[in-house]
């Protein structure tokens, strides 16, 4: 059974009315979303307003997605991986490396954004992740090159086998890994 710790929080009272409406007056369930609801604003919410990250509706991003070549979409996901990506998982994780990369991609692609779903194999030197989805072959190609990029940063090598409805990922070893140190974030 997990340990709670006990706190006591003065809320507003419209947001005491709405959890008392979704939780029917049961005490237990009322910890049980209030629980999810700060995890979630601590794991990803104040995250979305710093790095002004959205979540989207899989209808719309295959829209999306189907407008955009798959040479348009690498180029994306390359830009993405060798920029952006990297801020975030700096400022999230304190550093830069195969696990915090690859537990971006698993909590923030699949967990939190739904984007895809997320599944890995291998041990410590050889990881084949695989990203299911129903976004088309742009998309792959996005995740892909992003990945690829990456883990070429951390000196890891990718082998990609890109389809319409997913992308695996073969990770292995080219030089030794090498940590990025974290840095202040200009706001």
């Amino acid at each position: 059974m997990v340990r709670l710790t006990r706190r006591t929080f003065a809320i507003e009272p419209d947001v005491s009315e709405k959890i008392d409406a979704l939780v029917d007056g049961h005490t237990l369930e009322a910890n049980l979303l209030v629980n999810k609801a700060l995890r979630h604003y601590i794991e990803w919410g104040r995250f979305v307003e710093n790095f002004k990250l959205v979540t989207s509706d899989p209808r719309l991003m295959k829209l999306f997605w189907s407008h955009l070549t798959v040479e348009e979409a690498r180029e994306m996901g390359l830009q993405n991986g060798n920029s952006t990506v990297i801020e975030f998982i700096l400022y999230y994780f304190r550093k830069f490396n195969l696990e915090s990369l690859l537990k971006t991609f698993r909590v923030i692609g699949a967990e939190y954004s739904n984007s895809f779903v997320y599944s890995e194999s291998g041990d410590d030197r050889n990881r084949t992740v695989i990203l299911r989805h129903t976004m088309g072959r742009s998309a792959s190609a996005y995740y892909g090159a992003s990945l690829k990029a990456l883990s070429g940063r951390l000196g890891m090598g990718v082998d990609l086998e890109e389809s319409d409805d997913q992308l695996v990922c073969k990770i292995r070893p080219v030089d030794n890994e090498q940590k990025v140190a974290a840095k202040t974030l200009k706001s």
